[in-house]
């Protein structure tokens, strides 16, 4: 590797953002006309609404009779008079086109300056050993080790700026290499670097030479969910420096088509922003295992176009409110295949999180010890919004029965039957209705040893509810 930055899969993803945000910045109303057109303006508007007097009295009208911008003027009524006057063109196009004004759409610097403030660069030093026959003395052994780097991105998802602590998220594939010399394949020389900090980071020795990095350990995670947690202690920079905790959004609400931002460390060349549209709010890839074995793995994800690149992997994708909905983890690599890149959804990472500290640094899986299948699928419009509605049920195989059946030690045997359809779940009190299969696979993260979980059914065509208690630790399968 020639002790140069090891390149790291970049793991994306997007996130979704309020529809037709904008920021007004100036306004100077103008009586514009277009020439030789039949064209309605504002002044004709205004007309049409009722206001009587000439152009000039209308225009002298908005700025009240102090001189000052007139507090009663409304610009969406005056839109929506347009509207029924026969305009047809959206809210901005009527504000550019009508009104002498500076729009700024979802470009919210300030936003994104928090959001930067949330995210840092990570920076993994390694060790590889080999051994050689050196040719002389004959079969003499020569061990070589060899120092290289990973570089990465995280996301702060708790912060104690008094006491200098905090909990970072990133992907395991960032801070893990199965080649290594550590037992766990994972780096024990983690640095950390905001957002404009002294990165004095060596890929030569594999450590900070009296730069700003932040030592950080590493707490636990799941390889098979490529999360890892990381924390800081006691940390000067972060006491004094400008450092936020990333407001959790919630990525069962993203919308495809939403504007989003993806903030991490490309090429290990220090933190950037990169905007995109959310492509597909939810579906599963396939990679190789990160521990370089032959199994595969698949990954529920958000699509994004958003540019994604080696180094962002760990970071954050947020939408325009500056709610984090997702952590980037992949790209497609393909040969012509562009704008394509992926990010682990936020709620599921933030499942996998309480869960895997809660757990002792390991994740703990409630399993029900069903096969779930997909049987009907339908686009629901409502309220302006276009989502996807699934139905899913205990499925069995005809063909192979016994790949199917409910074992006596599964949780949801004499619970559950072939063809149960599942309509809502309720854990600790909380219950939610299961219109993407998804769901019932991320709630079972939230499920602890002793807790019951209530699943409402349809069965023959009966609503009823069944009652599971994950009172054995054999319901549970755990992930390190």
């Amino acid at each position: 590797m020639n002790k140069t930055i090891k390149n790291v899969l970049a793991v994306t993803g997007a996130l979704l953002m309020g529809a037709g945000a904008f920021v007004l910045v100036a306004v100077g109303i103008d009586a514009c006309r277009k020439e030789e057109k039949d064209v309605i303006n504002a002044y004709d508007i205004a007309v049409q609404a009722g206001f009587q007097g000439t152009e000039q009295e209308w225009l002298n009208s908005l700025k009240g009779s102090n001189g000052k911008d007139g507090a009663d003027l409304d610009i969406e009524e005056v839109y929506e008079a347009a509207q029924k006057h026969g305009y047809t063109g959206t809210f901005l196009e009527f504000l550019k086109e009508y009104f002498s004004a500076e729009v700024q759409e979802d470009n919210d610097t300030t936003q994104i300056s928090e959001n930067m403030m949330s995210v840092v660069s990570i920076y993994c030093g390694f060790t590889k050993t080999t051994v050689t026959d050196s040719g002389w003395p004959l079969f003499t052994p020569k061990e070589e080790t060899e120092t290289y780097a990973a570089a990465g991105s995280g996301v702060i998802v708790d912060l104690n700026k008094e006491a200098g602590n905090a909990y970072i998220i990133t992907n395991y594939h960032v801070i893990y290499d199965n080649d290594s010399d550590t037992k766990t394949g994972i780096s024990d020389s983690i640095y950390l670097y905001t957002y404009g900090a002294y990165n004095a980071f060596s890929s030569h020795t594999g450590k900070d030479e009296n730069g700003d990095g932040m030592k950080a350990t590493y707490v636990g995670g799941a390889m098979d969910y490529d999360i890892a947690i990381l924390k800081v202690e006691g940390s000067e920079q972060i006491k004094k420096g400008n450092f936020t905790e990333a407001k959790m959004g919630n990525s069962d609400l993203v919308e495809v088509g939403e504007k989003v931002f993806a903030i991490g460390n490309p090429d290990g060349a220090g933190i950037s922003v990169t905007s995109g549209l959310i492509s597909v709010d939810s579906e599963y890839i396939t990679m190789s295992a990160t521990d370089g074995s032959s199994r595969s793995v698949d990954y529920r994800v958000m699509r994004t176009d958003t540019a994604i690149n080696s180094g962002n992997s760990g970071g954050g994708l947020f939408n325009t409110k500056g709610e984090l909905i997702g952590i980037t983890n992949a790209k497609s690599i393909e040969s012509g295949v562009d704008n394509v890149a992926y990010a682990l959804p936020i709620t599921q990472v933030k499942y996998l999180y309480e869960n895997i500290l809660e757990n002792g640094g390991v994740l703990k899986r409630a399993m029900l010890g069903v096969m779930v299948a997909t049987t009907a699928s339908e686009s629901v419009y409502e309220n302006g919004v276009l989502s996807k509605k699934e139905t899913f049920q205990v499925y069995y195989d005809e063909d192979k029965p016994s790949t199917t059946v409910i074992q006596e030690t599964a949780a949801a045997y004499n619970k559950l039957r072939y063809f149960d359809v599942f309509v809502s779940m309720t854990v600790n009190g909380k219950t939610t209705q299961l219109t993407r299969r998804f769901q019932l696979n991320d709630l079972l993260l939230t499920v602890r040893k002793g807790d019951v979980v209530t699943l409402r059914i349809i069965r023959d065509g009966t609503e009823m509810d069944v009652s599971i208690n994950y009172d054995n630790d054999q319901y549970f399968v755990q992930y390190n």
